[in-house]
């Protein structure tokens, strides 16, 4: 098991807003992980210095 850190970002200041600390198997089970708790906020998962993956805040649906 290795351990991971997934950040939230403010929409609005970019700053980071709370952080989810987890283990998981291994990179591809904690990107599994990071997908299901997205909210739709800017993210960073991270493996102690390793950065795997961002992903961009999702806007709200035009309409």
């Amino acid at each position: 098991m290795s351990y991971y850190r997934l950040y939230y970002f403010d929409r609005f200041s970019g700053h980071i807003d709370h952080f989810r600390e987890f283990e998981a198997a291994d990179d591809g089970a904690a990107l599994a992980l990071a997908v299901r708790w997205s909210d739709g906020r800017a993210m960073e998962l991270w493996n102690r210095e390793r950065r795997l993956r961002q992903w961009e805040s999702v806007g709200p649906a035009a309409g």
